[in-house]
């Protein structure tokens, strides 16, 4: 948790605080009320970018500093434009529910022979203490062949991890090559379509 980041209060409208390079922040959790604040688009982007589940230190104006994690964020749909972020507040102390994505290396054996590698789940829900937490889930997939797929069992296990999805959750598979025509049976189909024709004439 190397990042920190400063929230003022509200002022003005949205739209004005936007086009400043603001964007609305509601801060929540830990036993505390909501509180409504702005933050700095681009700092928030670059975290975004980098991060999406990371843990924060957010200074607040005359409240000091809290360990937050991103909860909800909102963008302009076309544009992308960050729009709001909602902010939970945590307890180091205390194990939350969350998020980590899969990050898969290696290069399947059965997509090198042909075969199409499908992911059917980006991340896994666990629940861990904060310092606990990770980026990523580097999961290695070079010893899928064709046919094999990964399930959240085939996990390896993580030290303070308990994992929430489902152990019976397909995560990757390789599917087998799509299957193609012969080129010559597709020349041979008009062929056989016009000796059919010549004969229907003679007759």
């Amino acid at each position: 948790m190397n990042t920190t980041v400063r929230l003022t209060e509200r002022s003005g409208s949205t739209s004005s605080q936007r086009s400043k390079g603001f964007v609305p922040v509601v801060v929540y959790g830990a036993g505390s009320d909501s509180q409504s604040f702005t933050a700095d688009a681009k700092t928030l982007n670059e975290i975004l970018g980098k991060n999406p589940r990371a843990i924060l230190k957010v200074e607040l104006p005359d409240s000091g500093s809290k360990n937050v994690v991103i909860q909800e964020v909102q963008r302009q749909p076309l544009s992308r434009k960050l729009l709001h972020v909602d902010l939970h507040q945590i307890d180091m102390k205390a194990e939350l529910d969350t998020k980590v994505a899969f990050h898969f290396t290696g290069d399947p054996a059965g997509v090198k022979s042909g075969g199409i590698q499908q992911v059917e789940l980006y991340e896994l829900d666990i629940r861990t203490l904060p310092d606990k937490l990770t980026a990523t889930f580097e999961v290695d997939i070079s010893g899928l062949d064709v046919g094999d797929q990964l399930l959240v069992s085939d996990l390896p296990k993580h030290e303070g991890w308990e994992v929430l999805t489902p152990e019976d959750t397909l995560i990757v598979r390789i599917a087998p090559p799509v299957a193609q025509e012969p080129a010559d049976a597709e020349a041979d189909e008009p062929a056989a379509s016009e000796a059919s024709a010549e004969q229907k004439t003679e007759e």
